[in-house]
């Protein structure tokens, strides 16, 4: 049985990869080539949430969501056009998706991303949207500081995202100055622009996650009492860190071991 204390969620590039137990909500992608809708670029695209269905291994019966957007996602200023916002909504629909996270790491269209989720939200579908949540956001004086916090803003006025998502890592976890130095401020801005706390979630990846590293992320979902806690590339964790997350975020998981793999603890 799982508690519901707080949500751990994850993402993931491949359609065959299952969830790890616990993790509710999964996102596939990121789905970087905006003009085809695919995973990888334009010149070498990959899966498209156009045409496959939403996967539901395991017996998975969580929310499944496909990613819009993501690091090196193109073109900028997406999307462009109603009618790009209607094809989000008519993917999603078509394929049986549960909603859309969309990772605004290319300049997106902040205006037609929020009538995305409107319209999505008209449907009862789920709705995300991902910001790196690190230097630029908390020095709101700068040029692109106040860009990105009046983006943020709009987001949380507009009434129809569910989840917030602070990105506090890069290709690998951040130093832990950085850490320290940004993911508690930047989760109580968000909470100062108007986001319920319970909308807010902070997501780190498994790629450089350390026992301390973790205990950080962690603290800080305790100490605001957020949504809950989001891994790129979940698949990586270690079963100790999967254990630490079951044990820290309430939830009532065993971890997965190989055959003949002795207990941790």
């Amino acid at each position: 049985m799982i508690t519901n204390t707080y949500e751990l969620g994850g993402w993931s590039q491949s359609l065959s990869r299952a969830p790890l137990a616990g993790f509710n909500p999964i996102i596939y992608g990121m789905v970087t080539n905006l003009e085809g809708l695919t995973i990888g670029t334009a010149a070498a695209p990959g899966w498209s949430p156009a045409k496959a269905r939403a996967p539901r291994l395991n017996g998975h019966v969580g929310p499944v969501l496909w990613a819009y957007g993501g690091g090196l996602c193109s073109p900028r200023g997406r999307p462009a056009s109603d009618a790009e916002v209607q094809r989000i909504v008519d993917v999603t629909l078509a394929n049986d998706w549960d909603g859309v996270d969309f990772d605004d790491e290319c300049s997106m269209d902040i205006e037609r991303v929020t009538l995305a989720m409107e319209k999505l939200k008209q449907h009862g579908k789920r709705t995300s949207y991902g910001f790196i949540a690190g230097h630029t956001y908390n020095h709101p004086a700068t040029q692109a500081g106040k860009r990105l916090n009046d983006k943020v803003r709009q987001v949380i006025a507009s009434g129809h995202c569910d989840r917030l998502v602070h990105y506090c890592y890069a290709t690998r976890m951040w130093t832990d100055s950085e850490i320290e130095q940004f993911v508690g401020q930047a989760l109580e801005r968000s909470i100062a622009h108007g986001a319920c706390a319970r909308q807010v979630i902070l997501a780190l990846t498994s790629r450089g996650l350390t026992d301390h590293n973790l205990k950080l992320f962690i603290d800080q979902v305790e100490r605001l009492q957020i949504a809950g806690l989001y891994i790129w590339a979940y698949h990586e964790l270690t079963t100790e860190h999967q254990q630490s997350l079951y044990e820290r975020l309430g939830l009532q998981c065993e971890v997965a071991r190989a055959p003949g793999q002795m207990p941790t603890r």
